[in-house]
């Protein structure tokens, strides 16, 4: 497919790349293809426009004016005031959310350029970037590498896991490491799974109330939203999980349904802190 000179985009001057090869095997046995043709109703670009950290949302929804990383329209003066004071009341909840959409990805860089199967990814981590906080490097001992692009501080969170995404899960996971050894688990999905795993003390608290209220605001506009949970994770429980996960993706038989039971378990069903959410437009 690579080679062939049909599969050119012209806008973008690039010929097609694979993304993933792990569906090869499968494709030789496709015998029919059914379409609703839902693709006709977007152009598949998804645009990053608005979301929330702790008790406030950001975005105006007016169309910016400065340059845009791909993938993203973001308007918000606020925001920059924010990041800038150290000793805002927002601050530390702003950086904890640009930090997650940074860090918590399945996005590799290929030739200096984000590469990723899903589109609303490379919104989340260019939106990160257009933040100043720049995924720059997963490295060979698989450490995610974040740079702050006005301090050229960098942020390096060691990748022990990934719970995929999934239709039926409808949420990913990404467990890191920081050099302190502290481990803690980010996860990212749709709002009515994430809430069935937050604490008591999370559904309870004036982050979910606001975060429940601004993402409503986001669906009445058309906007395909996502909520953004974390949760510490002792290293003992770590490495019992990963034993068990390691078991299950050895199964012959049962291999998905036991890796997604394995997953949940780390996610759990009561532990996770709601810390934002996102809202990206798909566009008409």
């Amino acid at each position: 497919m690579g080679n062939d000179v049909t599969m050119y985009d012209e806008e973008q001057d690039m010929q097609m790349r694979a993304q993933s090869s792990n569906l090869n095997e499968e494709l030789g046995q496709v015998e029919y293809v059914f379409s609703d043709k839902t693709g006709t109703l977007t152009a598949n670009i998804m645009e990053f426009k608005k979301f929330s950290a702790g008790t406030r949302s950001y975005g105006t929804g007016v169309k910016p004016m400065k340059k845009q990383e791909e993938n993203v329209n973001f308007h918000d003066p606020e925001l920059d005031a924010v990041l800038a004071d150290t000793g805002h009341e927002d601050h530390d909840a702003l950086m904890r959310v640009i930090l997650f959409l940074a860090s918590c990805h399945t996005i590799i860089i290929d030739q200096g350029s984000y590469n990723s199967s899903s589109p609303d990814e490379l919104a989340l981590v260019n939106a990160a970037k257009q933040f100043g906080y720049e995924f720059i490097d997963k490295d060979t001992e698989d450490y995610v590498v974040i740079l702050n692009k006005e301090t050229q501080e960098k942020y390096r969170y060691k990748l022990l896991g990934t719970c995929e995404f999934s239709s039926d899960r409808k949420r990913q996971s990404c467990i890191f490491q920081k050099e302190d050894g502290e481990i803690f688990l980010m996860c990212k999905g749709a709002d009515s799974v994430i809430e069935k795993l937050l604490s008591a003390e999370s559904r309870n608290s004036g982050v979910h109330s606001k975060t429940e209220d601004y993402v409503n605001a986001y669906a009445r506009e058309g906007l395909r939203t996502l909520y953004l949970a974390e949760r510490k994770i002792d290293q003992d429980f770590y490495d019992q999980w990963e034993q068990k996960k390691n078991e299950a993706k050895s199964l012959i038989n049962g291999r998905e349904e036991a890796v997604a039971l394995v997953d949940a378990e780390i996610e759990g069903t009561d532990q996770l802190e709601l810390i934002g959410s996102t809202a990206i437009e798909d566009r008409l």
